[in-house]
């Protein structure tokens, strides 16, 4: 969806090149806002905007009148939630990929799906360069660089807030204030809020990296408190390690986790509250909300414990943890994670089946695991009698 505008050109600054073209990744934030007025104002540049519907509740269309208004030639709007999860979340469900046992990877997921598209538009538009609403502080700022390298090295690559200094919510209140730009409240200048449909993340800003955020910013997910008393079984089948159905019902992958984002976030299921390491080793606190991507996570385990041999599972999670790494870091695009998605692939033949979760009070836990490929006997569960599989000799188990 393309929406276009008059262009009001106003005189480029001097030493600017009035015709140069830049594509914005534009969310409406404040941040983004900034970055369209600068890019206008300061550097003289014609902006192209692109917004990216990747399942977050906010209607887009708005964007496109505020890009407009606010001196951009055209507004760009592309709905990705099918492509998100098709090429990018159900590769990473099949890895089990978690950064640091409770950061499921929304955000970092997200960033190389909307790169491609800046840089097509890009490409398609004659644009020199690509602007993001990242300060030159986070792991934004290096996993836009890292996408565009790979994808388009030919393409520029800039960051308004971290050319201005901004370094602090109020910086970029400065800044509004002093160019009569729109700030809708100074609560989200305080906390960060990203959401799309594999989770949200709630990020900090505030002085106090302990306070405890306003119960309305979590966006996802019920308190464990006040949620129902009485706990709610699920049933999710999967295929070669991708889930393809909720309670019998095939579904398609935005339509499934869509709705266990529902009923795990009715059941607080998928709050995480992390001390996390940023690519810089920079230490922040990060709080989560990813109800879908907590309770897939959990029965797509259950599913490798029962199919699975125990060297190809305890290897597995030295891979996890990499490719968990090449997601964060923005390293999609790398021949190493192509090649472990080609490994994930292969492991994942035999990874069919059902498993029945149950929700309750912030937990998921499994409580029924079934497939033909089970390497389970149920012979072997008694500890009364030897099987009559046991090996007589242990001196080869020895280490």
């Amino acid at each position: 969806m393309v929406f276009s505008g008059p262009f009001r050109y106003n005189a480029a600054p001097k030493g600017a090149d009035p015709m140069s073209k830049v594509v914005l990744a534009y969310s409406g934030s404040l941040d983004t806002t900034i970055c369209l007025h600068w890019l206008r104002a300061t550097k003289g540049m014609r902006v192209y905007t692109f917004s990216a519907n990747i399942g977050q509740p906010e209607n887009l269309e708005p964007l496109s009148e505020a890009a407009l208004a606010r001196g951009a030639v055209s507004a760009h709007i592309a709905d990705l939630r099918d492509r998100f999860a098709w090429d990018f979340i159900l590769p990473c469900i099949r890895a089990g990929a978690v950064y640091e046992r409770g950061y499921h990877l929304g955000s970092a997921l997200s960033r190389p799906l909307i790169l491609q598209e800046l840089v097509d538009l890009a490409q398609e538009e004659g644009c020199s360069t690509i602007a993001h609403g990242a300060r030159g502080i986070g792991n934004d700022f290096i996993r836009f660089r890292n996408c565009v390298r790979a994808l388009a090295p030919d393409l520029k690559v800039i960051a308004p807030l971290h050319e201005l200094g901004h370094a602090t919510p109020e910086d970029d209140l400065r800044y509004a204030r002093e160019h009569d730009l729109p700030v809708e409240s100074v609560r989200q200048t305080l906390y960060n809020i990203e959401e799309n449909l594999w989770g949200a993340n709630i990020q900090f800003r505030a002085a106090d990296p302990w306070a405890v955020p306003p119960r309305e910013t979590y966006r996802m997910t019920l308190p464990p408190e006040n949620c129902p008393d009485v706990p709610v079984e699920i049933a999710i089948g999967f295929e070669k390690g991708i889930p393809v159905s909720l309670d019998g019902k095939p579904l398609a992958p935005v339509a499934l986790i869509q709705g266990l984002n529902r009923l795990g976030g009715a059941h607080g299921v998928g709050r995480f509250d992390l001390i996390e390491n940023r690519i810089t080793g920079r230490k922040t606190r990060e709080i989560y909300e990813s109800p879908a991507a907590e309770i897939l996570s959990v029965a797509h385990r259950a599913l490798e414990q029962l199919v699975l041999d125990r060297a190809l599972l305890h290897f597995q999670e030295i891979l996890r943890l990499r490719y968990a790494d090449l997601v964060y870091e923005g390293h999609w695009f790398s021949l190493l994670r192509e090649s472990l998605d080609a490994f994930f692939s292969r492991t994942q033949e035999c990874v069919t089946g059902s498993v029945l979760c149950r929700l309750f009070r912030g937990q998921v836990d499994t409580a029924r695991v079934e497939s033909p490929y089970s390497q389970l006997d149920n012979r072997d569960t008694t500890i009364t009698r030897i099987p009559p599989n046991f090996p007589r000799d242990l001196s080869g188990y020895s280490h």
